[in-house]
Protein backbone atom coordinates (compact mmCIF):
# COMPACT_ATOMS: atom_id res chain seq x y z
CA UNK A 1 0.00 0.00 0.00
CA UNK A 2 2.86 2.42 0.76
CA UNK A 3 4.69 1.81 -2.44
CA UNK A 4 1.46 2.42 -4.40
CA UNK A 5 0.64 5.66 -2.59
CA UNK A 6 4.13 6.94 -3.06
CA UNK A 7 3.90 6.28 -6.80
CA UNK A 8 0.69 8.29 -7.10
CA UNK A 9 2.18 11.22 -5.24
CA UNK A 10 5.22 11.25 -7.44
CA UNK A 11 3.09 11.26 -10.55
CA UNK A 12 1.10 14.27 -9.34
CA UNK A 13 4.23 16.15 -8.58
CA UNK A 14 5.54 15.61 -12.13
CA UNK A 15 2.26 16.88 -13.62
CA UNK A 16 2.36 20.03 -11.54
CA UNK A 17 5.93 20.70 -12.58
CA UNK A 18 4.94 20.38 -16.24
CA UNK A 19 2.13 22.93 -15.86
CA UNK A 20 4.48 25.36 -14.19
CA UNK A 21 6.91 25.05 -17.09
CA UNK A 22 4.11 25.75 -19.61
CA UNK A 23 3.00 28.87 -17.70
CA UNK A 24 6.58 30.13 -17.53
CA UNK A 25 6.93 29.69 -21.29
CA UNK A 26 3.73 31.64 -21.95
CA UNK A 27 4.92 34.49 -19.73
CA UNK A 28 8.20 34.66 -21.64
CA UNK A 29 6.37 34.73 -24.99
CA UNK A 30 4.08 37.51 -23.86
CA UNK A 31 6.94 39.62 -22.65
CA UNK A 32 8.81 39.10 -25.94
CA UNK A 33 5.78 40.21 -27.98
CA UNK A 34 5.26 43.37 -25.88
CA UNK A 35 8.94 44.25 -26.21
CA UNK A 36 8.84 43.86 -29.99
CA UNK A 37 5.73 46.11 -30.20
CA UNK A 38 7.35 48.81 -28.12
CA UNK A 39 10.53 48.65 -30.19
CA UNK A 40 8.54 48.88 -33.40
CA UNK A 41 6.64 51.94 -32.18
CA UNK A 42 9.82 53.66 -31.05
CA UNK A 43 11.45 52.89 -34.39
CA UNK A 44 8.68 54.68 -36.36
CA UNK A 45 6.05 51.98 -36.53
CA UNK A 46 2.41 52.65 -37.34
CA UNK A 47 1.02 55.77 -35.63
CA UNK A 48 -2.50 56.72 -34.81
CA UNK A 49 -4.67 56.90 -37.94
CA UNK A 50 -2.37 54.53 -39.91
CA UNK A 51 -3.23 51.02 -40.96
CA UNK A 52 -1.65 47.98 -39.27
CA UNK A 53 -0.65 44.87 -41.09
CA UNK A 54 -2.74 41.80 -40.63
CA UNK A 55 -2.13 39.67 -37.59
CA UNK A 56 0.57 37.15 -38.14
CA UNK A 57 2.59 39.40 -40.42
CA UNK A 58 5.62 40.47 -38.43
CA UNK A 59 3.78 39.94 -35.20
CA UNK A 60 1.63 43.11 -35.67
CA UNK A 61 -1.54 43.46 -33.60
CA UNK A 62 -4.88 44.95 -34.66
CA UNK A 63 -5.87 48.30 -33.09
CA UNK A 64 -8.79 48.55 -30.74
CA UNK A 65 -12.08 48.96 -32.67
CA UNK A 66 -14.97 51.07 -31.31
CA UNK A 67 -18.43 50.28 -32.69
CA UNK A 68 -21.21 52.86 -32.34
CA UNK A 69 -24.75 51.64 -32.75
CA UNK A 70 -28.04 53.63 -32.94
CA UNK A 71 -31.17 52.17 -31.53
CA UNK A 72 -34.31 52.79 -33.57
CA UNK A 73 -37.79 52.49 -32.15
CA UNK A 74 -40.58 51.73 -34.56
CA UNK A 75 -43.97 53.07 -33.58
CA UNK A 76 -47.23 52.14 -35.20
CA UNK A 77 -50.09 54.65 -34.90
CA UNK A 78 -53.56 53.61 -35.81
CA UNK A 79 -56.01 56.39 -36.78
CA UNK A 80 -59.60 55.95 -35.93
CA UNK A 81 -62.21 56.28 -38.68
CA UNK A 82 -65.01 58.91 -38.60
CA UNK A 83 -68.44 57.94 -39.77
CA UNK A 84 -71.98 59.12 -39.24
CA UNK A 85 -75.40 58.18 -40.47
CA UNK A 86 -77.22 60.44 -42.93
CA UNK A 87 -80.87 61.19 -42.64
CA UNK A 88 -83.26 63.18 -44.82
CA UNK A 89 -83.09 66.31 -42.66
CA UNK A 90 -79.28 66.39 -42.71
CA UNK A 91 -79.07 65.86 -46.46
CA UNK A 92 -81.64 68.61 -47.02
CA UNK A 93 -79.48 71.06 -45.04
CA UNK A 94 -76.53 70.70 -47.42
CA UNK A 95 -76.07 73.26 -50.21
CA UNK A 96 -76.18 71.70 -53.63
CA UNK A 97 -74.66 73.27 -56.73
CA UNK A 98 -78.12 74.29 -57.90
CA UNK A 99 -78.88 75.93 -54.54
CA UNK A 100 -75.68 77.99 -54.66
CA UNK A 101 -76.36 79.10 -58.21
CA UNK A 102 -79.92 80.11 -57.43
CA UNK A 103 -79.20 81.86 -54.15
CA UNK A 104 -76.07 83.54 -55.46
CA UNK A 105 -78.02 85.70 -57.90
CA UNK A 106 -81.39 86.01 -56.21
CA UNK A 107 -82.35 88.50 -53.49
CA UNK A 108 -84.65 85.93 -51.89
CA UNK A 109 -84.27 87.26 -48.35
CA UNK A 110 -84.74 90.80 -49.58
CA UNK A 111 -88.13 90.20 -51.10
CA UNK A 112 -89.54 88.49 -48.01
CA UNK A 113 -87.22 89.43 -45.13
CA UNK A 114 -89.78 88.34 -42.56
CA UNK A 115 -89.74 84.71 -43.71
CA UNK A 116 -86.40 83.22 -42.66
CA UNK A 117 -83.03 83.96 -44.21
CA UNK A 118 -81.72 87.44 -43.39
CA UNK A 119 -78.21 87.02 -44.76
CA UNK A 120 -77.20 89.32 -47.54
CA UNK A 121 -76.96 87.42 -50.80
CA UNK A 122 -74.27 88.52 -53.23
CA UNK A 123 -74.73 88.22 -56.97
CA UNK A 124 -72.23 86.71 -59.37
CA UNK A 125 -74.25 87.83 -62.38
CA UNK A 126 -72.62 90.77 -64.16
CA UNK A 127 -74.73 93.91 -64.71
CA UNK A 128 -76.21 94.42 -68.14
CA UNK A 129 -74.12 97.47 -69.00
CA UNK A 130 -74.96 97.18 -72.68
CA UNK A 131 -78.63 97.94 -72.00
CA UNK A 132 -79.98 101.47 -71.73
CA UNK A 133 -79.86 103.10 -68.33
CA UNK A 134 -82.76 104.92 -66.73
CA UNK A 135 -82.56 108.67 -66.23
CA UNK A 136 -81.33 109.72 -62.79
CA UNK A 137 -80.98 113.11 -61.13
CA UNK A 138 -80.23 115.37 -62.76
CA UNK A 139 -82.95 114.20 -65.14
CA UNK A 140 -82.27 117.03 -67.59
CA UNK A 141 -79.45 119.57 -67.90
CA UNK A 142 -80.15 122.86 -69.70
CA UNK A 143 -77.56 125.18 -71.21
CA UNK A 144 -79.21 128.65 -71.31
CA UNK A 145 -77.54 131.09 -73.67
CA UNK A 146 -78.25 134.59 -74.94
CA UNK A 147 -77.25 134.38 -78.59
CA UNK A 148 -77.46 138.15 -79.04
CA UNK A 149 -75.19 139.08 -76.14
CA UNK A 150 -77.48 141.45 -74.25
CA UNK A 151 -76.59 142.94 -70.90
CA UNK A 152 -78.84 140.69 -68.85
CA UNK A 153 -80.56 142.07 -65.79
CA UNK A 154 -82.63 138.94 -65.00
CA UNK A 155 -83.41 135.59 -66.61
CA UNK A 156 -86.08 132.88 -66.36
CA UNK A 157 -86.31 129.26 -67.50
CA UNK A 158 -89.83 127.79 -67.55
CA UNK A 159 -90.50 124.08 -68.15
CA UNK A 160 -94.03 123.33 -69.38
CA UNK A 161 -95.94 120.05 -69.47
CA UNK A 162 -97.84 118.50 -72.39
CA UNK A 163 -100.75 120.91 -71.80
CA UNK A 164 -98.45 123.96 -71.98
CA UNK A 165 -98.89 124.71 -68.28
CA UNK A 166 -95.80 125.75 -66.28
CA UNK A 167 -94.38 122.77 -64.39
CA UNK A 168 -91.04 124.10 -63.10
CA UNK A 169 -89.60 127.63 -63.13
CA UNK A 170 -86.03 128.78 -62.52
CA UNK A 171 -85.21 132.48 -62.13
CA UNK A 172 -82.10 134.51 -61.41
CA UNK A 173 -80.46 137.91 -61.71
CA UNK A 174 -77.51 138.94 -63.82
CA UNK A 175 -75.81 136.61 -66.29
CA UNK A 176 -77.53 133.18 -66.51
CA UNK A 177 -75.45 130.11 -65.55
CA UNK A 178 -73.61 128.16 -68.23
CA UNK A 179 -75.61 125.03 -67.29
CA UNK A 180 -78.67 124.34 -65.18
CA UNK A 181 -79.38 120.85 -63.73
CA UNK A 182 -82.97 119.75 -63.09
CA UNK A 183 -83.90 116.84 -60.81
CA UNK A 184 -87.23 116.32 -62.60
CA UNK A 185 -89.48 117.65 -59.86
CA UNK A 186 -92.01 120.42 -60.37
CA UNK A 187 -92.63 123.51 -58.32
CA UNK A 188 -94.91 121.50 -56.01
CA UNK A 189 -92.42 118.65 -55.55
CA UNK A 190 -94.10 116.11 -57.83
CA UNK A 191 -92.00 114.11 -60.31
CA UNK A 192 -92.42 114.60 -64.04
CA UNK A 193 -94.48 111.94 -65.77
CA UNK A 194 -92.44 109.37 -67.63
CA UNK A 195 -93.11 109.25 -71.37
CA UNK A 196 -95.01 112.56 -71.41
CA UNK A 197 -93.72 115.42 -73.59
CA UNK A 198 -92.25 118.53 -71.95
CA UNK A 199 -90.86 121.72 -73.40
CA UNK A 200 -89.17 124.87 -72.07
CA UNK A 201 -88.88 128.60 -72.68
CA UNK A 202 -85.82 130.65 -71.77
CA UNK A 203 -86.38 134.37 -71.31
CA UNK A 204 -84.10 137.28 -70.40
CA UNK A 205 -84.65 140.94 -69.50
CA UNK A 206 -81.84 143.35 -70.32
CA UNK A 207 -80.95 146.50 -68.42
CA UNK A 208 -83.19 148.47 -70.77
CA UNK A 209 -86.16 146.39 -69.53
CA UNK A 210 -86.49 144.69 -72.90
CA UNK A 211 -87.58 141.03 -72.79
CA UNK A 212 -86.42 138.25 -75.10
CA UNK A 213 -87.81 134.71 -75.16
CA UNK A 214 -86.27 131.62 -76.75
CA UNK A 215 -88.41 128.49 -77.08
CA UNK A 216 -86.75 125.10 -76.78
CA UNK A 217 -87.62 121.80 -78.37
CA UNK A 218 -89.91 119.32 -76.62
CA UNK A 219 -88.44 116.27 -74.87
CA UNK A 220 -89.69 113.17 -73.10
CA UNK A 221 -87.97 110.65 -70.83
CA UNK A 222 -88.69 106.91 -71.43
CA UNK A 223 -87.49 105.71 -68.00
CA UNK A 224 -86.82 107.28 -64.59
CA UNK A 225 -84.88 106.17 -61.51
CA UNK A 226 -85.53 108.27 -58.40
CA UNK A 227 -86.21 108.13 -54.62
CA UNK A 228 -89.45 109.00 -52.92
CA UNK A 229 -90.73 108.38 -49.38
CA UNK A 230 -87.87 106.01 -48.57
CA UNK A 231 -88.50 103.85 -51.65
CA UNK A 232 -86.60 103.61 -54.90
CA UNK A 233 -88.82 103.90 -57.95
CA UNK A 234 -88.08 102.69 -61.44
CA UNK A 235 -90.68 104.12 -63.82
CA UNK A 236 -91.06 103.07 -67.45
CA UNK A 237 -93.38 104.40 -70.13
CA UNK A 238 -95.95 101.82 -71.16
CA UNK A 239 -95.07 102.35 -74.82
CA UNK A 240 -91.48 101.24 -74.04
CA UNK A 241 -92.66 97.82 -72.84
CA UNK A 242 -95.87 96.96 -74.69
CA UNK A 243 -97.58 97.39 -77.99
CA UNK A 244 -100.82 99.31 -77.92
CA UNK A 245 -103.52 97.46 -75.91
CA UNK A 246 -101.27 94.37 -75.62
CA UNK A 247 -100.13 92.64 -72.42
CA UNK A 248 -97.12 90.77 -73.84
CA UNK A 249 -93.71 92.35 -73.34
CA UNK A 250 -91.88 93.42 -76.48
CA UNK A 251 -88.19 92.63 -76.97
CA UNK A 252 -87.31 96.18 -76.02
CA UNK A 253 -89.62 95.99 -73.02
CA UNK A 254 -87.94 92.78 -71.85
CA UNK A 255 -84.55 94.52 -72.03
CA UNK A 256 -85.87 97.33 -69.84
CA UNK A 257 -87.15 94.85 -67.23
CA UNK A 258 -83.85 92.93 -67.25
CA UNK A 259 -82.04 96.22 -66.73
CA UNK A 260 -84.28 96.85 -63.73
CA UNK A 261 -83.11 93.59 -62.13
CA UNK A 262 -79.61 95.07 -61.85
CA UNK A 263 -80.99 97.84 -59.65
CA UNK A 264 -83.13 95.44 -57.58
CA UNK A 265 -80.08 93.35 -56.69
CA UNK A 266 -78.50 96.44 -55.13
CA UNK A 267 -81.12 96.15 -52.35
CA UNK A 268 -81.21 92.46 -51.35
CA UNK A 269 -83.26 93.15 -48.21
CA UNK A 270 -86.04 95.15 -49.91
CA UNK A 271 -89.40 93.82 -51.08
CA UNK A 272 -90.38 94.60 -54.68
CA UNK A 273 -93.76 95.71 -55.96
CA UNK A 274 -94.94 96.29 -59.56
CA UNK A 275 -97.62 98.92 -60.22
CA UNK A 276 -99.07 99.29 -63.72
CA UNK A 277 -101.40 102.02 -65.01
CA UNK A 278 -103.54 101.35 -68.08
CA UNK A 279 -106.79 102.50 -69.66
CA UNK A 280 -108.59 99.38 -68.47
CA UNK A 281 -108.14 97.50 -65.21
CA UNK A 282 -107.86 93.99 -66.79
CA UNK A 283 -105.12 95.24 -69.13
CA UNK A 284 -103.25 96.79 -66.18
CA UNK A 285 -103.49 93.52 -64.23
CA UNK A 286 -102.22 91.44 -67.15
CA UNK A 287 -99.30 93.79 -67.76
CA UNK A 288 -98.40 93.80 -64.07
CA UNK A 289 -98.28 90.01 -64.08
CA UNK A 290 -96.12 89.99 -67.25
CA UNK A 291 -93.58 92.37 -65.70
CA UNK A 292 -93.53 90.50 -62.36
CA UNK A 293 -93.08 87.15 -64.12
CA UNK A 294 -90.17 88.52 -66.15
CA UNK A 295 -88.52 89.87 -62.99
CA UNK A 296 -88.97 86.58 -61.13
CA UNK A 297 -87.64 84.52 -64.03
CA UNK A 298 -84.49 86.60 -64.43
CA UNK A 299 -83.81 86.62 -60.70
CA UNK A 300 -84.71 82.94 -60.25
CA UNK A 301 -87.49 83.72 -57.79
CA UNK A 302 -90.95 82.30 -57.18
CA UNK A 303 -93.48 84.46 -58.98
CA UNK A 304 -95.48 85.11 -55.80
CA UNK A 305 -92.54 86.92 -54.22
CA UNK A 306 -93.06 89.89 -56.53
CA UNK A 307 -96.19 91.80 -55.54
CA UNK A 308 -98.37 93.51 -58.15
CA UNK A 309 -100.96 96.27 -58.25
CA UNK A 310 -103.09 97.66 -61.10
CA UNK A 311 -104.51 101.15 -61.60
CA UNK A 312 -107.03 102.30 -64.20
CA UNK A 313 -106.73 105.69 -65.88
CA UNK A 314 -109.27 106.03 -68.71
CA UNK A 315 -108.29 109.53 -69.85
CA UNK A 316 -104.77 108.68 -71.03
CA UNK A 317 -103.54 110.65 -74.00
CA UNK A 318 -103.82 108.87 -77.32
CA UNK A 319 -100.03 108.76 -77.88
CA UNK A 320 -99.39 107.33 -74.39
CA UNK A 321 -99.95 103.82 -73.13
CA UNK A 322 -99.78 104.02 -69.35
CA UNK A 323 -96.81 103.58 -67.05
CA UNK A 324 -95.03 100.75 -65.25
CA UNK A 325 -93.61 101.48 -61.81
CA UNK A 326 -91.25 99.03 -60.08
CA UNK A 327 -91.03 100.02 -56.44
CA UNK A 328 -88.06 98.81 -54.35
CA UNK A 329 -89.39 99.38 -50.86
CA UNK A 330 -87.29 100.67 -47.95
CA UNK A 331 -84.28 101.16 -50.22
CA UNK A 332 -82.61 103.76 -47.99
Amino acid sequence: MRSSSHAITEDARLRAAGLLNILALLVLLAGSTAAQTADQTAAGGPADGQEFTQAGEGGAALPEITVEAENKVRQQIQKGSFSFDLDAALVDSFFTAMDEEALGISPVSGLKPHLNNLEKLASDQPPHCWLRSMSRAPMVTFFPQDPEGHQVQSWQLTITDYRGAPFKTFTGGGTPPASLAWDGRGDRGDMLQVGYPYSYVFGITDKGTNSYNYAGVSFRLPALDYRQDGDRRLELAGGELFNREQAKLTDRGRDWVIRATDEIRCHPYSPVRVVVVAESLPLAEQRADAVASCLATNMILPREQVETAAEQKPDLRAELDGTVRIVIEHAD
